[in-house]
């Protein structure tokens, strides 16, 4: 279970993308005496898998570039050179978030989609040594009732931090090849969680103060073979969790460069996020795309502790990705 940091009016972890059941009031003050039914889960049995979501990312290997020979030690050490610049800047971003959210029934059809916009801000900071913190606000901290279902998906920025050093041993690494990616070549990077290393990067928690559950991922990276940056991840459970009735859980993260002129800062962030699932008898597709980043800075004193209209004495400029500033 992972330790948390709470701040009013926010969600935060100490390193987790997860998602979040935001349980009404009746039904958290019963929680410490509800417990959620087994089920017993058989590997070969995804209800709707082959129809509503992606192939498992071990049902095969993506094509790769023959003849290309890739030093997996070379591309994981740039690989964290670029998360690690990453983590340097990223809690001065912000951007507007855009959801999707469809009901998949039992027959894969999907239900009339729900849309949401949310205000969207991120920060990732060193808590203590060899932890980070991930900090998200929606809507100013409003808006965790506002995700269908009461499930909110949060963290997904963060899973490039798989390839950040504090976490890299955590998993399993291997280089299957050079790839084509977006126009470009990519080195294609599976990873999967280690069992004899500690889970911190994916839990599911039930309520704001409940229980929650790490859970082990495995998945493909494709990272720029020309500057090393993460351009794309496929993530999906190691193994399905009958204790909380999760029997899959398949994410795609697409990136891009969001470039500041002043200053030469240039992040590349979440451009699109699809999410499927299967929780507890429901299955979920989500898609989240973000765009209108900005870029804060803040005293190297201070940290961003809400936004912009809840902050108490904190003087935050933004700088826009068309180059100008904002106070």
């Amino acid at each position: 279970m992972n330790s948390q940091v709470r701040i009013p009016g926010t969600v935060s972890w100490f390193l987790g993308a997860c998602l979040l059941v935001s349980l009404p009031t009746s039904a958290l003050a019963q929680k410490a005496v509800t417990t959620i039914p087994s089920l017993k889960v058989n590997s070969s049995e995804s209800p709707g898998r082959s129809t509503w979501v992606p192939p498992d990312v071990d049902a095969r290997v993506p094509a790769v570039e023959a003849g290309a020979t890739c030093s997996l030690d070379e591309v994981v050490e740039k690989a964290e050179k670029r998360v690690l610049e990453l983590v340097q800047d990223v809690d001065r971003f912000t951007a507007t978030e855009s959801l999707t959210h469809e009901w998949i029934n039992k027959h894969g059809r999907a239900s009339a989609p729900e849309r949401r916009k949310f205000a969207y801000v991120v920060s990732i900071q060193e808590v203590r040594q060899g932890h980070l913190g991930v900090t998200e606000y929606r809507n100013g901290g409003g808006a965790l009732n506002e995700f269908p279902g009461g499930i909110v998906t949060s963290g997904l920025p963060a899973l490039v931090l798989i390839f950040h050093p504090y976490y890299a041993p955590n998993y399993e690494l291997s280089c299957e090849g050079l790839a084509r990616s977006n126009g470009g070549f990519a080195w294609q990077v599976h990873f999967r969680q280690r069992p004899d290393r500690p889970n911190e990067l994916k839990t599911y928690q039930f309520g704001i103060n409940g229980a929650s559950y790490a859970v082990g991922l495995k998945g493909r990276a494709w990272i720029s073979a020309e500057d090393y940056q993460i351009v794309r991840m496929e993530t999906d459970l190691v193994e399905a969790m009958p204790q909380i009735q999760l029997l899959v859980e398949h994410t795609v993260i697409e990136y891009g460069p969001v470039k500041f002129r002043e200053g030469e800062v240039s992040l590349w962030l979440p451009e699109s996020a699809e999410v499927y699932f299967a929780w507890r008898g429901r299955q979920v597709h989500r898609v989240h795309s973000f765009d209108n980043y900005m870029l804060f800075t803040v005293d190297d004193k201070q940290r961003i502790a809400a936004p912009k209209n809840e902050t108490s004495g904190a003087i935050v400029n933004r700088q826009m990705s068309d180059g100008h500033w904002e106070k």
